[in-house]
């Protein structure tokens, strides 16, 4: 019995090991967006990004967040955003969509 209690510690601690979680998934577009935006001021809340992660397909997730661009300067906006990660070999996370929504009373500001 005792046997058996330690291997199925074992096995959970090895499944959670392995990742796939939310935080994953979050890092994956938090890294995706870094990369877009190399240069700009902005700051994401990679927590609230995996907060609001929902399950699309067996092997997909869609996390959506908000952005906030030139925090502290009189420019300062936020926008949201949305990231499709795909469980590539059932355990790496990758981005394949990032899209960031437009707000249209940001658009009339600027015009």
């Amino acid at each position: 019995m005792r046997a058996r209690t330690v291997l199925v510690l074992a096995l959970g601690l090895s499944v959670g090991a392995c990742g796939n979680g939310r935080n994953d998934q979050a890092a994956a577009c938090s890294t995706e967006i870094g990369t877009r935006l190399a240069g700009k001021s902005y700051e994401i809340d990679v927590g609230d990004l995996a907060r609001h992660a929902k399950s699309e397909a067996a092997d997909t997730v869609v996390l959506s967040s908000t952005a906030v661009f030139d925090k502290g300067l009189s420019t300062q906006y936020k926008q949201t955003y949305d990231c499709r990660v795909r469980l590539e070999n059932a355990s790496t996370p990758s981005v394949i969509f990032l899209e960031f929504n437009w707000n249209k009373e940001d658009l009339k500001k600027a015009g």
